[in-house]
């Protein structure tokens, strides 16, 4: 039970966290470091890029 309580706590800090700006989630930099190489991590990222692309180019083929 106390460990139920200690993940809802960190899952409620984490939460809290991003939404008041406290963490920043680099997701250009975590995409490019999980294999997305297409993916510039110096660049801004555009969720829609990333959709929309894949199927533009699989449909292209």
């Amino acid at each position: 039970m106390l460990r139920l309580l200690l993940l809802g706590l960190l899952l409620f800090g984490l939460m809290t966290g991003l939404r008041r700006g406290w963490l920043v989630i680099q997701w250009a930099q975590l995409f490019h470091d999980a294999g997305f190489t297409q993916i510039q991590p110096d660049q801004p990222f555009d969720w829609k890029d990333l959709i929309f692309e894949d199927q533009d180019n699989s449909t292209a083929q």
